[in-house]
């Protein structure tokens, strides 16, 4: 008794994210789906000027653009080649299965409605992480000759990859995590306080 509160929550989740994790990944194009379209159209709406559009390809995430990249060696006199940054939604939307699996594992009144909820408030986060990505790739990666299309500057540089890091490194797994104590916490508190009263009593 003394370990199996949380523990026994935690064995549920492991479980649980397992079973999340095969669903996700076969469904992984149907929801890369909203998350390249709200991206795509963001990208489109904040630089109408070399953003022209988006491309899904299953799970990966295209954007068109019109900035040209510089000629390849030997390449044929008169061919321009476009920046085509990718984004893969496997990358940066693992999180959704993780937080599926916190809100299964508590097994609370109402779980349906909140998984809907919690799907709808991570998506733009989900969202962020593919914006930055492809920022990154425009404004870093691509080298100066593209970025002397675009005019972010050096501080516009290292806030890029600033919020690159973040929406790859902590987001991921930080906002589903927020987002299920937001809408759980009830689920979790008297478990932690029941564990607390038996160290206690120990």
């Amino acid at each position: 008794m003394r370990t199996g509160l949380i523990s026994g929550f935690v064995v549920q989740v492991i479980v649980w994210l397992v079973l999340c994790l095969i669903g996700w990944y076969a469904l992984g194009a149907v929801f890369a789906a909203p998350v390249g379209w709200l991206a795509g159209n963001l990208m489109h709406g904040i630089y109408p000027g070399w953003v022209d559009g988006f491309e899904m390809h299953g799970t990966q995430i295209d954007l068109l653009t019109g900035l040209q990249l510089p000629s390849a060696q030997g390449a044929e006199s008169g061919r321009v080649a476009l920046l085509t940054p990718e984004a893969d939604y496997l990358t940066y939307g693992f999180g959704l299965p993780l937080m599926i699996a916190l809100f299964l594992a508590s097994g609370r009144r109402k779980v349906l409605f909140k998984m809907l909820l919690a799907m709808a408030l991570l998506l733009p986060f989900t969202v962020f992480s593919v914006f930055f990505s492809w920022l990154k790739d425009v404004a870093i990666v691509a080298g100066p000759a593209v970025a002397g299309q675009v005019d972010f500057g050096e501080l516009g540089r290292n806030a890029i990859a600033l919020a690159y890091q973040f929406g790859t490194l902590i987001l991921p797994t930080l906002a589903p995590i927020a987002i299920w104590l937001a809408l759980d916490y009830s689920v979790l508190a008297p478990m932690l306080q029941k564990q607390g009263d038996i160290v206690s009593k120990d």
